[in-house]
């Protein structure tokens, strides 16, 4: 076989580097932090949009869950439980899973998912078993896509040794509070990834968040804004004469406005389409605001009807009970009239007896003094 020619092996050469930087480049690129999790085939692309999708699709199945167990119980504790609950529970996870590094969101939003496990028996105590072992079911089902997607990140198919990690922790970290106060995660992110074969370096990724991350947040934020503003609004009407209650929803609205400040600074950097979501949020939040308003001006004028109705419903019970002691009063007086009038009469006929027979002895007693005059003067001698 002739050599090749010179030439012809620069371009056999050139060739081959632009197929290589070409293969290269079909790679993108991944997080530090999958990186040192396993070796999974998932770039940080595609896993962003999965952990997104979890925040739609927890988002939803936690507010299900909660309002299947208050619509199933009689008492108020435990709906105004359930009202807080995924008040709170909603927010908490979408900010879980909207961390730059999609890593860090995963474990972050299955520690949460433990510590809601933990912490629902507690906020809905004497619902039915039924009930709540079907509430944790759906806990347990967000919690093994979890597990799933996390199987595929680090790539291992035995993954108990992190969730038992992951309970531990939870356990170790129970919600006691409000969940904007819970515990970080960054110690279990450290000690998760540190059992997946290689170890985590000493600082995380720096990922920025791009404007497909942002649109996909606002998009979140607008669906769900609305009814966070809702429920707190609820939660208001609930406690409305409870004073330290008034205080924690006006801590959680504040935390809400808090969102939507941020929600706006977002849209200010975003296209036209995130500015339309933006003023539907505010209108639907004015919207909700003006149907509270009506609601408790409702409730006030119904109390204020009521109260009046009592005050006829006392004032004709009292005119009734005056009549009716009058009438008693009255046939009492009658009463009394003919009794005395009975006795007097009884009375006068036993004087005017004694009195008819006073005149009838004084009647006899003259006569009998006459006879004995005349007697005694017939008698006298004569001369």
């Amino acid at each position: 076989m002739p050599p090749v020619p010179r030439p012809w092996r620069w371009l056999f050469a050139g060739v081959l580097a632009a197929l290589l930087s070409a293969c290269a480049s079909m790679n993108p690129p991944r997080s530090e932090l999958a990186k040192r999790v396993g070796h999974s085939d998932l770039d940080v692309g595609a896993l962003r949009i999965r952990v997104r999708d979890l925040a739609r699709r927890f988002s939803g199945l936690i507010e299900a869950t909660a309002d299947d167990l208050a619509a199933h119980t009689d008492s108020p504790e435990v709906k105004r439980a359930m009202l807080q609950f995924k008040a709170n529970a909603v927010p908490t996870m979408q900010g879980a899973l909207f961390q730059p590094d999609p890593v860090a969101s995963l474990i972050d939003a299955w520690a949460l998912l433990a510590q809601l496990e933990g912490v629902l028996p507690k906020s809905a105590a004497g619902t039915s078993p039924e009930l709540m072992a079907k509430a944790q079911r759906s806990l347990e089902g967000m919690e093994s896509e979890v597990e799933a997607l996390w199987r595929e990140v680090s790539g291992q198919e035995d993954v108990s040794a992190a969730r038992e990690r992951v309970h531990a922790w939870a356990t170790e970290h129970p919600l006691t509070g409000p969940l904007v106060a819970r515990d970080s995660t960054v110690p279990l992110l450290a000690s998760v990834t540190s059992t997946s074969g290689r170890g985590l370096l000493r600082k995380t990724a720096g990922l920025l968040e791009d404007t497909r991350d942002i649109t996909a947040r606002v998009d979140i934020y607008a669906g769900s804004l609305p009814r966070q503003a809702r429920w707190q609004a609820e939660l208001v009407a609930a406690d409305a004469m409870n004073a330290p209650a008034v205080q924690s929803i006006l801590a959680d609205l504040a935390r809400t406005v808090d969102i939507l400040d941020r929600v706006g600074s977002m849209a200010a950097n975003t296209p036209a389409l995130v500015a339309r979501e933006r003023a539907a949020v505010v209108e639907a939040m004015d919207g909700q605001r003006r149907s509270l308003q009506d609601f408790i001006s409702g409730e006030r004028q119904a109390v204020l009807t009521g109260v009046g109705q009592e005050r006829a419903a006392v004032m004709d019970a009292l005119h009734a009970e005056r009549v009716a002691t009058l009438q008693q009063l009255d046939g009492m007086t009658r009463g009394w009239v003919d009794h005395a009038f009975d006795r007097a009469g009884n009375l006068v006929d036993r004087v005017f007896l004694w009195l008819l027979a006073l005149v009838g002895l004084g009647v006899v007693g003259g006569i009998i003094v006459a006879a004995l005059v005349l007697r005694a003067w017939r008698r006298r001698p004569v001369g």
